[in-house]
């Protein structure tokens, strides 16, 4: 079988959908799978993430895949993409978030080959769009022309409309298991040495650090032993350098960038907090819990009941933006050594169920029953 995965970007992108596509692509290839990748990047890209020998890249756009296209280098990418298809002859595709979808879909009219839509995020991310209701009726009526529709939780089914419930599939991302062994948690007061609020992601509107660092800052000087390091870039990083200057608490917040590999932050840390308004699968927060790192999160936040029961695997701060509860779930977590080795105990049993082996025999089944079908 031949498995073509669709990315808008791949070159340069050091996000959590790259990443998943790549290892996705590298678990179907481990089991015989043909798989070939296909974005929208330039000619000369270089991919963030190593791709793996084994998967073919093809890069058919001339200008920033980021960019909005006018309507001729639409047109040339339209040509260039029936034409790799109709070469290559992969029996599925599968396109990574609903705007490549769209994209493949329209493009590929006519030429028999199954599309699977591979939605990345929450149906409530619809909410925090300025034109969410229509876009969220454009993405739904589209996936009627999926092969299949693949979420990443349970809980998102009942999101959609019953028109699609045949076509949707739950297949969470992988997990993989820590390769570096985590620090004990210790009694804070025995101990003399610095503490790290730890927090992974894109500096963006989705992943509301800005929140996080004014919650940090409610109750920074309650906690002096603490310093919060947030890893990642993105639009935000500007806004969030001057935030902590505003608030007296540069010294305590640390912004490096992106790292390709975080697991010695997460071995390092001692708390880990999920301040995002919605999410699809949390990636990060399901990193953290594989190192047995206790995390706080937005109990509004979709996707983080995937990892997060109250009280047994993590704590939840009600809402989703809201710097007063999650600086107290914060404040409580952080004087609680037990509390936190209890919770991070728990949270690494639970991503047990999200084992890469697992969730790639999932998509091996789902990719050979479209292909069966299409025969």
């Amino acid at each position: 079988m031949k498995v073509m995965l669709a990315a808008r970007a791949i070159g340069d992108v050091a996000g959590g959908v790259e990443r998943m596509v790549l290892a996705i692509g590298a678990g179907l290839a481990a089991r015989g799978v043909e798989v070939e990748l296909l974005t929208w990047d330039p000619q000369h890209a270089t991919a963030f993430y190593p791709i793996p020998p084994e998967i073919v890249w093809h890069r058919v756009a001339d200008g920033d895949p980021g960019v909005r296209a006018g309507l001729r280098r639409r047109l040339l990418r339209a040509r260039r993409l029936r034409d790799l298809v109709r070469e290559r002859r992969p029996d599925v595709v599968v396109a990574f978030q609903d705007g490549p979808f769209r994209a493949l879909r329209a493009y590929l009219a006519g030429i028999d080959v199954p599309v699977v839509a591979a939605e990345r995020n929450a149906p409530s991310r619809f909410d925090h769009l300025r034109r969410g209701r229509v876009e969220r009726a454009i993405v739904f009526a589209s996936f009627h022309a999926a092969a299949a529709v693949v979420v990443q939780s349970a809980s998102y089914v009942s999101l959609y409309p019953r028109t699609l419930a045949g076509r949707i599939a739950v297949v969470p991302n992988p997990v993989a298991a820590a390769s570096a062994p985590r620090e004990p948690v210790r009694d804070d007061r025995a101990v003399s040495r610095r503490r790290t609020l730890l927090s992974v992601g894109r500096l963006s509107y989705q992943k509301n650090h800005a929140v996080l660092v004014r919650a940090f800052a409610r109750m920074a000087a309650s906690h002096p032993e603490w310093d919060l390091v947030i890893l990642g870039d993105g639009e935000e990083r500007a806004h969030l350098e001057r935030l902590v200057q505003d608030l007296g608490i540069a010294h305590r917040v640390a912004l490096p960038g992106v790292r390709p590999d975080p697991e010695r932050a997460y071995a390092s840390a001692d708390l880990f907090c999920l301040a995002s308004r919605w999410e699809g699968f949390p990636n990060a927060l399901a990193e953290a819990a594989a190192h047995g790192l206790a995390s706080v999160a937005f109990s509004g936040c979709a996707g983080v009941d995937s990892i997060i029961a109250h009280e047994r695997s993590g704590l939840l701060a009600p809402g989703n933006a809201d710097e007063r509860s999650l600086a107290e779930a914060l404040d409580r977590a952080m004087g609680a050594p037990e509390l936190r080795e209890r919770l991070g105990r728990e949270a690494a049993r639970v991503v047990e169920a999200y084992a890469p082996d697992a969730i790639f025999d999932r998509w091996l089944a789902l990719l050979e029953r479209i292909a069966r079908d299409r025969r």
